[in-house]
C-alpha cells in the first residue's frame, strides 16, 4: 500500500476528516484586500466627496444619489434622486436623475410642470465652465450616496408633494412665496421671472428691489418720451407691442401658427368655389336652377386676397417680404436669417426692381418700398411722414409743378447714393482752391518787376483763374478808396 493511502486508511479509522491545505478555514477569516478597500471607502460609508473621483461603477442605475453642492442656472442648490440612467461621452460623464428632493425653488417650479421629467446632471471635472444651461440640466460638483436610515428630510421632499402626506412639506413656503411673485407680476403686468443667476455671485441683491428699480427707470423713460420731449426717440416702437399677435409678429412660432390658418382658410374657400361652380355647370340644362349675374363674382381672387388681409392681417406682408429675400438669395447672393423679419424692400428696389421701371413707376416703388421697411422696424410715425409727403409731391404735379421741384418735397433716400457727401466735396474743393492761390500769390512774389508780368499774354491778365480776379476787384477798390480821401483831404 502507498505512504498516502495508509495516512487516509489511518485517519479515516480514527474519524478525522481529510482536506486541502489551500481550504483549511484559518482562524481571524483571510479576506480579499479588494474587498476590505470597498467596504472603506469613502462612497460606501456615505462621505460627501467630488462626484468626478467616484468610479463609474458606484454610480449604477437605482443608486439614491444625493448632490450636497450642484450648479443651477448660476445658483449653488442641493438636489437628491434616483440614478435612472447613465452615459459617458468624450470623457464626460452625465447622470439621468428622477427628482426626489430640493431646496431649489426653481428647480421646485420646473418639476411640478413636468414630474415624470428626469434632470440631466453634469458631473463637472476640474476647469467645468458650467456654460450649458437648460431647465432640466444641473452641474453636479459633490456628492455621496443615500442612506438607509436617517436621511435629512430636505432629500424626500417632493416624493412628500407627490403623496399628499400630512408630514409637513419643507416646500410649503417656497411654493407660497412662488405663487404670491406670479400674482404679483399679473397685477403689475411685469414680465415672468428670470431664471436664478441673473446677478453675479456674491452680490446680495434681492430680485424684487432690482426689478422695482428697473421698473421706475423705465417709467421715467417712458414718461419723458410720452410728453414729448424726445420724438426722435418715441417714433421708434417696439415690434412685439406694435405687431404682437398678427402675421408681423416678431416671434417665429406665432407667425406660422397665423400662416397654417391662413392656408386652411384659403384651402376652404378653394373648395367651397370649386364645388359651387361644379354644381352651377351640372344645373345649367335647367333654367330655374340659373344663378343670377354677378354670384360668381364672389368667388374672385381679389375678394380672397381681401378677405385673408381682414381675418389675418400681415400675413400678406410676410409672404412678401419672404419672396423678396428668395429673390435676393437668387439674383445677389444676400443670405438673411429665416427666423426672423427683416426691413428687406428697399435693397429688393435696388438690386431688382430699379432695373425694370423707370420714371414715375420707379419714384412710386422707392416710396414704397422704402415706407414698408420703415413699418418693418416699428416705426410707423416716419412712414406716415414719408406716404403724406408722397401725396402732396403727386398732388403738386398735377397741377402743374415740374417733377423735378415735387421730388424735393418727398422723403426716400436718394436713387443713387455715393460714398461722397456733398459737405464732404464742397470742403476738398475749397481747400484745392486755397492751396492754388496761395501758391500763386509765392510765385508772383518771388518773379518781381513789371518786365516779367509782360510778354505773358492772356494769362497775366488773370483769365481764368478765379483768384486773380478777386485780387484785381480788391485792388480797385483800395484806390478808389484813396481817390476819396485825396479830394476830401483836398
Amino acid at each position: 500500500m502507498a505512504p498516502k493511502a495508509k495516512v487516509r486508511a489511518k485517519a479515516k479509522a480514527k474519524g478525522i476528516p481529510m482536506r486541502r491545505p489551500a481550504r483549511v478555514v484559518r482562524p481571524g477569516g483571510l479576506r480579499r484586500p479588494a474587498a476590505l478597500l470597498e467596504e472603506d471607502s469613502p462612497w460606501k460609508r456615505g462621505l460627501t466627496q467630488k462626484l468626478v473621483e467616484v468610479p463609474l461603477t458606484e454610480l449604477a442605475t437605482g443608486v439614491f444619489l444625493v448632490a450636497e453642492e450642484a450648479d443651477y442656472f448660476g445658483g449653488s442648490i442641493k438636489l437628491a434622486g434616483e440614478i435612472k440612467k447613465l452615459e459617458v461621452e468624450k470623457g464626460e460623464t452625465t447622470l439621468y436623475l428622477h427628482a426626489k428632493g430640493t431646496d431649489s425653488e426653481a428647480l421646485l417650479k420646473a418639476h411640478t410642470s413636468q414630474p415624470q421629467t428626469w434632470f440631466k446632471g453634469h458631473v463637472c471635472p476640474e476647469g467645468c465652465t458650467r456654460q450649458v444651461t437648460g431647465d432640466y440640466m444641473v452641474h453636479l460638483l459633490k456628492g455621496r450616496k443615500g442612506r438607509t436610515d436617517g436621511e435629512e428630510e430636505w432629500t424626500s421632499n417632493l416624493e412628500v408633494m407627490k403623496r399628499g402626506d400630512d408630514k409637513e412639506d419643507e416646500l410649503g413656503n417656497l411654493r407660497r412665496r412662488s405663487q404670491e411673485i406670479a400674482q404679483q407680476q399679473r397685477e403689475e403686468g411685469l414680465p415672468p421671472e428670470e431664471k436664478p443667476g441673473g446677478t453675479p455671485r456674491g452680490q446680495g441683491v434681492e430680485p424684487s428691489l432690482e426689478r422695482k428699480k428697473k421698473k421706475e427707470k423705465k417709467k421715467k423713460k417712458d414718461k419723458g418720451l410720452e410728453n414729448g420731449r424726445h420724438p426722435a426717440l418715441a417714433a421708434q416702437k417696439e415690434v412685439k407691442e406694435l405687431y404682437q399677435g398678427t402675421g408681423l409678429d416678431p416671434r417665429e412660432h406665432i407667425r406660422r401658427r397665423i400662416q397654417k390658418k391662413a392656408q386652411k382658410f384659403l384651402m376652404k374657400k378653394r373648395s367651397r368655389s370649386s364645388s359651387r361652380s361644379s354644381s352651377g355647370s351640372s344645373s345649367t340644362s335647367s333654367p330655374s336652377l340659373e344663378k343670377p349675374r354677378g354670384v360668381e363674382g364672389v368667388f374672385t381672387e381679389d375678394t380672397k386676397v381681401r378677405a385673408l388681409a381682414e381675418r389675418y392681417p400681415g400675413t400678406l406682408a410676410v409672404e412678401a417680404i419672404s419672396a423678396m429675400r428668395r429673390s435676393l438669395l437668387t439674383t445677389s447672393g444676400e443670405e438673411m436669417d429665416d427666423s426672423a423679419i427683416r426691413p428687406v424692400a428697399l435693397l429688393y428696389y435696388r438690386t431688382v426692381l430699379a432695373r425694370r421701371t423707370s420714371g414715375p413707376q420707379s419714384r412710386e416703388m422707392l416710396n414704397l418700398s422704402a415706407a414698408l421697411d420703415l413699418l418693418v422696424r416699428g416705426k410707423p410715425a416716419c412712414a406716415a411722414d414719408l406716404i403724406a409727403q408722397r401725396l402732396k409731391a403727386q398732388e403738386a404735379v398735377s397741377q402743374g409743378t415740374s417733377w423735378a421741384v415735387a421730388q424735393r418735397m418727398e422723403l426716400p433716400p436718394p436713387e443713387l447714393p455715393g460714398l461722397v457727401a456733398r459737405a464732404e466735396l464742397a470742403s476738398a474743393r475749397k481747400e484745392e482752391y486755397e492751396e492754388a492761390r496761395t501758391r500763386w500769390r509765392a510765385a508772383q512774389g518771388s518773379g518781381g518787376g513789371k518786365n516779367d508780368s509782360k510778354g505773358k499774354g492772356k494769362s497775366s491778365k488773370g483769365e481764368g483763374q478765379p483768384w486773380r480776379r478777386e485780387d484785381r476787384r480788391d485792388e480797385g477798390k483800395d484806390k478808389q478808396k484813396g481817390k476819396g480821401q485825396e479830394k476830401k483831404g483836398g
